[in-house]
């Protein structure tokens, strides 16, 4: 319990990122393996920038709680928000053209369906950079007073 006591705001925030990188990094594969999408087969890029972000975000936590303020711990938050918006464009530019042609020629509830889990994915990776960039303005664990 004296963890989560001497836990800051910057903690929530970094947690919160995580998991919906995860989540992201969930629906991104879900999303290959659809239908409609699985012919353009799995982006390295997408996958591996989302994990690579998501252990670095972890290394942070942790690493703030053992080590503290450090030159390191204060250039995590900004590697991983760098790799979640490389995940994140490449995950549009993949996905861009299909969408549009789903929406425009190709509308049934197959093409929909499959086109849900891309953009609940996107949103997911969206909000992971939102609480990345949030929370790296605030500290992982509150001062000794």
């Amino acid at each position: 319990m004296s963890f989560i006591k001497k836990q800051s705001i910057g903690f929530y925030f970094a947690a919160l990122a995580v998991i919906a990188a995860v989540v992201a990094t969930v629906f991104y594969l879900i999303n290959c393996n659809t239908a409609y999408f699985s012919n353009l087969g799995v982006n390295a890029v997408i996958v591996g920038c989302l994990i690579v972000a998501i252990v670095l975000e972890l290394v942070y936590i942790i690493g703030y709680n053992k080590v503290g303020v450090s030159l390191v711990m204060d250039v995590l938050p900004l590697v991983c928000g760098a790799l979640m918006m490389v995940a994140f464009a490449q995950f549009i530019t993949a996905r861009v053209n299909s969408i549009a042609t789903i929406l425009s020629f190709e509308r049934n509830a197959q093409t929909m369906s499959d086109l849900s889990s891309a953009i609940v994915g996107m949103i997911c990776c969206f909000v992971a950079i939102l609480m990345n960039i949030i929370g790296s303005y605030f500290k992982v664990v509150k001062t000794e007073e």
